[in-house]
């Protein structure tokens, strides 16, 4: 079986959807010849940890090496008894805000030169075949292209997100979007291959950097099968019967926010084409102050349950139990490539989803489904209509059922089966 070093920053006990995709690859690699070696740091300081992500990494038992980086996150932390520290969100917002103007290429700077030098340490003791990188952090690419370039193992870079057309880039400077693409383009010269979640994103990474010539391969998100299983009691969806339950699963960044949906609902409700009294909104990941002053304001407190930040395995629970769940990808129109890695795990429930996103990649898997309503971000209008539409089909009992052929192509085994033969591929050349 050949090794490969993971370069991995989001990991458990950390929670969020960052830690996703490195955990399912972790999951399913060795399946299919690939034993995944983990360099990660401690925790330290977090918004979000996940004791059932904890439970599964354990059941996984794979090799794990974890450090103590010099980032501004793991200051106090450095005491054996002291290895994750909760933090408010809000808190972690505002760190993320402020630092962005000083530390390139972001926050978790400190974490790669011990990255660079634990890793070293493993290559020197172990047969390593391959370092894989996934961000963000790009810190983490930083690190393994650094990595790379001095043992001469080939290098695959994963990109959840894109380094340069990104949310957390539109309210940057141009020179300090210099300093980042000189970053990337470093990166993207060692490695061997990238991988990405579609074709957007790797078109528009070619296109920043048409001079280097890096194979590329699309990996998408994904869902675990497994994931669905053995939910017995763990919901904790408070299920509104003879209503229309709507189910919004995460957290709303700063440019994603839930306004468009809830002002669309409150007026096809003042239009008489939805009885407000029929809907229940629910969501799980935490609302903040602002937008819970804004459900007072439209009249909608009554209507809404907040559960905050919950485990994956309940908030799985809770995705099942619903019956209509709805995504908003509020964005600039010009960031096409999937945002958000909740669709796939919304795929894998089979239940109608309502996807509030610009036309793009999202868009265009949401129409595939089958039971998906497109939702243009563009168009109230548009909302309003789409909203109409699945209040008018549940009350008639007549919700669409979804592709089961198109979902079956995002279960992560596969996925992961996909990732093992591009692995395959740029270990041998």
């Amino acid at each position: 079986m050949k090794n490969v070093l993971f370069i991995v920053y989001y990991f458990p006990p950390m929670g969020g959807s960052g830690v996703q995709r490195p955990l399912k690859f972790v999951k399913y690699l060795r399946e299919f010849g690939w034993n995944p070696i983990v360099l990660c740091p401690e925790p330290g300081m977090y918004p979000y940890f996940d004791e059932s992500l904890e439970a599964e990494l354990k059941k996984i038992s794979p090799e794990i090496i974890r450090i103590r980086p010099k980032t501004l996150f793991h200051l106090g932390t450095w005491s054996v008894s002291a290895k994750k520290t909760q933090i408010p969100n809000i808190l972690s917002k505002t760190a993320r805000r402020f630092l962005r103007l000083f530390m390139y290429p972001d926050n978790k700077k400190g974490w790669i030169k011990p990255a660079v030098e634990k890793g070293l340490e493993v290559i020197q003791g172990r047969k390593i075949d391959l370092i894989f990188s996934t961000a963000p952090p790009f810190s983490n690419h930083m690190a393994a292209a650094q990595l790379s370039q001095k043992s001469e193992i080939p290098l695959v870079l994963d990109y959840r997100d894109l380094w340069l057309n990104n949310h957390f880039m539109d309210d940057m400077f141009g020179w300090q979007k210099g300093i980042m693409k000189r970053m990337e383009k470093f990166s993207l010269e060692i490695a061997q291959a990238i991988t990405g979640l579609d074709s957007f994103m790797l078109h528009d990474i070619q296109s920043n950097y048409p001079e280097i010539n890096v194979t590329n391969y699309e990996v998408p998100h994904g869902y675990d099968p497994e994931d669905f299983s053995n939910l017995d009691n763990k919901e904790t969806l408070d299920y509104k019967k003879g209503k229309l339950n709507f189910l919004y699963s995460g957290i709303f960044y700063e440019q994603n926010q839930p306004d468009k949906f809830l002002s669309a609902l409150k007026k096809a409700g003042s239009r008489g084409a939805i009885n407000m009294r029929d809907v229940h909104l629910h969501f799980q990941g935490g609302l903040d102050e602002r937008i819970r002053k804004f459900l007072v304001e439209l009249g909608l407190k009554e209507n809404v349950t907040d559960y905050g930040y919950v485990t994956h395995d309940v908030a799985v629970a809770n995705l099942i139990k619903a019956d209509v769940l709805w995504m908003v990808s509020n964005f600039k129109a010009s960031h096409k490539q999937i945002k958000s890695g909740k669709l796939f795990e919304y795929f894998g429930t089979g239940k109608p989803i309502l996807g509030l996103v610009h036309e793009g990649a999202s868009s265009r898997l949401i129409n595939e489904y089958g039971a998906g309503f497109f939702g243009d971000l563009t168009s109230e209008e548009v909302i309003i209509q789409q909203l109409e539409s699945i209040y008018k089909k549940w009350k008639s009992g007549s919700l669409p059922q979804a592709d089961q052929e198109f979902i079956e192509q995002f279960n992560r085994r596969s996925i992961t089966r996909d990732l093992a033969q591009i692995f395959d591929k740029i270990s041998s050349q």
